[in-house]
């Protein structure tokens, strides 16, 4: 899952980056694509489980999909929960430096522990909390070592509002976290229904999110078209942003989301390293070398207990 988060990201850094705004394609309508592929890659595994029997596929899905709307419901939090998430993610980025955004979200690494301790009744050793803590620090450090040359390319720009910025972005910690820990709770403790079938009721309602999406860009949308700016690297990111989302849930089912939080934080070191070599102006100083190291002993302390 690493692996593939530093190709999406590096991916969108380059497709957003290489092209003039004026061809640049809708984010909206990449994110609806991803998610009528995880549907329909759901549905494919699913089917597979079943041992392509046909009645039994139709039966379960019968059973469990089309007859339980209260279990649909259910799935709808976390779905329409990232979907805010997305919105105020534009929000803090339209108001805030990059560096200053990036750091602030690291916070839902601890928020994310807070909602397995509300809803799933997690405890965590003092070892793990400092695991937790270690990560945070280490995360913020490695992005704090773009922040000076961000700094200088906002000079003589226009003042951002600070307070809105930093208001969305602490809301993003919240609703991310609260969102995943719902996810893993339902995948966890949903009685009976089938790991596949949760993953249809999910990625249905996120059918639903990424459309009301766009319809807000339908303007842009109906006057340039639905693939717009699309490049064989644009379907990339579609690609892997939907493989991406279902290894989530996978490692939302075998293992838990602050698992899903380490491999977020090697991504991003993986990402900085790599933009090195691909993208001029990236710069790696002390606060890179001890982010990095914070990680790597938050990544082994936090496996080395057995809870």
């Amino acid at each position: 899952m690493t692996f593939i988060w530093t190709a999406y990201t590096l991916t969108i850094k380059y497709t957003r980056s290489s092209v003039e705004p004026e061809q640049m394609y809708s984010a909206t309508t990449v994110v609806f694509c991803a998610e009528v592929l995880k549907l329909i890659i759901t549905f494919a595994m699913f089917y597979k489980e079943c041992n392509f029997n046909n009645a039994q596929f139709l039966e379960k899905v019968n059973q469990y999909f089309l007859n339980a709307p209260k279990e649909l419901a259910k799935m709808s939090v976390p779905s329409f929960a990232y979907a805010l998430q997305n919105n105020l993610d534009f929000v803090g980025l339209s108001n805030l430096d990059a560096g200053v955004y990036q750091v602030t979200t690291q916070l839902k690494v601890v928020s994310t522990a807070l909602f397995m301790m509300l809803f799933l009744g997690r405890k965590f050793s003092a070892r793990r909390w400092m695991a937790i803590c270690l990560l945070m620090f280490g995360v913020a450090f490695v992005q704090m070592n773009n922040a000076p040359a961000a700094e200088s390319k906002q000079s003589g720009e226009k003042a951002e509002n600070y307070i809105i910025g930093l208001s969305a972005v602490l809301a993003t910690c919240v609703t991310a976290g609260f969102a995943g820990v719902w996810f893993e709770k339902m995948l966890k403790d949903g009685g009976s229904t089938p790991f596949w079938i949760r993953n249809m009721q999910m990625y249905s309602c996120g059918v639903i999110s990424a459309s009301i999406a766009c319809l807000v860009d339908y303007s842009r949308i109906s006057e340039k078209g639905f693939f717009f700016g699309y490049t064989d690297k644009v379907y990339a990111v579609v690609i892997l942003l939907g493989v991406g989302g279902l290894y989530i849930s996978l490692v939302m089912r075998y293992l838990d989301n602050l698992y899903k939080s380490m491999a977020s934080a090697v991504s991003i070191i993986l990402v900085v390293v790599l933009s090195m070599l691909i993208f001029p102006d990236v710069f790696v100083g002390m606060y890179f070398v001890l982010g990095t190291m914070f990680v790597v002993l938050a990544v082994l302390l936090y496996n080395s207990v057995n809870e």
